[in-house]
């Protein structure tokens, strides 16, 4: 029904207008000379195609580009909030990936520490151990020695009173021969000793 309105509105109007003029026209040679009621009706006419044009079309025009100014603001508004939120985010996943990477460095840094600790707990008890083998080694070593030298002075000690029984052609008793061996060990002992 609007465009209808509009269409008679285009169509009727000049049409009266252009009757009125040629009329006009007919009385007088100028352009702009007409009667009052031709001006009054050219102004009515104009009034109403302006009423018309701002109901049917200059309205919903501006109304439709309105909205569209109005969605455009929301949709950069929701695209602000959208980036606003991404970029704390971001910021988030970057002090959780910081956190990370120090908690990685403090917990590589307490396995160098405990291995460290290992290490020197190993090689402290290498040392202990090497150290009481060498100890037992050195008593075995000694006890060894003072064995030996104790078979060599029996031993001596048996050549010695055998020598000195041809040197004397005679016999030794056993108790003689004992007493010789405690004898000669006893002075190899101090001799060692000095």
């Amino acid at each position: 029904m609007r465009t209808t309105l509009v269409t008679l509105l285009f169509i009727v109007g000049p049409r009266i207008v252009g009757a009125a003029a040629e009329e006009h026209a007919q009385e007088t040679a100028t352009p702009f000379a007409g009667t009052i009621i031709q001006s009054v009706a050219a102004i009515i006419v104009f009034a109403i195609l302006v009423v018309v044009l701002k109901k049917l079309a200059w309205g919903p025009i501006l109304k439709g580009l309105q909205d569209r100014e109005g969605r455009i603001r929301a949709d950069l508004q929701e695209a602000e909030q959208a980036a606003r939120r991404a970029q704390e985010t971001l910021e988030q996943y970057r002090r959780q990936l910081s956190e990370a990477n120090q908690k990685a460095a403090g917990i590589l840094d307490e396995a160098r520490r405990e291995g460290q600790g290992v290490a020197q707990k190993i090689q402290d008890q290498a040392r202990a151990e090497i150290e009481a083998l060498r100890k037992k080694t050195a008593g075995e070593i000694q006890f060894a020695k003072e064995t030996a030298l104790q078979e060599i002075y029996a031993q001596a000690a048996t050549l010695g009173t055998q020598l000195a029984g041809r040197v004397l052609h005679r016999e030794i008793r056993p108790e003689d021969h004992q007493h010789l061996v405690e004898q000669v060990v006893e002075e190899f002992k101090a001799t060692e000793r000095n």
